[in-house]
C-alpha cells in the first residue's frame, strides 16, 4: 500500500481509477447491439421490469457502485434533455441511433454507458449511463 500511495498520493484518485476500470471492464465484456426500433421504447418502465433489468445487470458482473444509479437511468424522467420527452427523442432519433449500445445479456434492453458515447452531447446522455428498454428490436451485432 505505501508503494501505492507513494506513485498516487491521492488514494480517492485510485479508488476512482478502480472503480472506472471495473466499468469499462463490464462494458467491454458485453455484446454490441443494435436496435432496429426506436419506436418501441418503454420510456416509462415500471417497478416489476425495472427489477427484471436490474437483476440481469448485476448476472452480468455490471460493478455494484453504478447498478442502482442505471436502473434510475432507466426511466425518462431520469434521462437527459434529448431524450427526455417524445418530441425531442423524435428530433434527436439520428444522433441516437449513432449511440454505442450494449445489449443487457437476455434482455430487450441496451446500455448506453457515457465512457462510450463521448462523441454525443451532454443533452443525449447522462452519467454513468442510461438504460433503454424495448419491448422487441435489440439485436446482437
Amino acid at each position: 500500500m505505501r508503494a501505492i500511495h507513494s506513485v498516487n498520493p491521492n488514494p480517492q484518485n485510485l479508488e476512482e481509477t478502480i472503480e472506472y476500470n471495473e466499468i469499462l471492464e463490464w462494458v467491454n465484456s458485453l455484446q454490441p447491439a443494435r436496435v432496429t426500433r426506436w419506436g418501441g421504447m418503454i420510456s416509462t418502465p415500471d417497478y416489476v421490469l425495472q427489477a427484471v433489468i436490474k437483476r440481469s445487470l448485476v448476472e452480468s458482473c455490471c460493478p455494484a457502485s453504478i447498478v442502482k444509479e442505471l436502473i434510475e437511468n432507466a426511466h425518462e424522467r431520469s434521462w437527459p434533455q434529448g431524450l427526455a420527452t417524445l418530441e425531442p427523442r423524435q428530433m434527436n432519433r439520428r444522433y441516437y441511433e449513432n449511440c454505442v449500445a450494449k445489449r443487457i445479456p437476455g434482455k430487450q434492453a441496451v446500455v448506453v454507458m457515457a465512457c462510450e458515447n463521448q462523441h454525443t452531447g451532454d443533452d443525449m446522455v447522462k452519467e454513468p449511463g442510461l438504460v433503454m428498454i424495448f419491448a422487441q428490436s435489440v439485436e446482437e451485432i
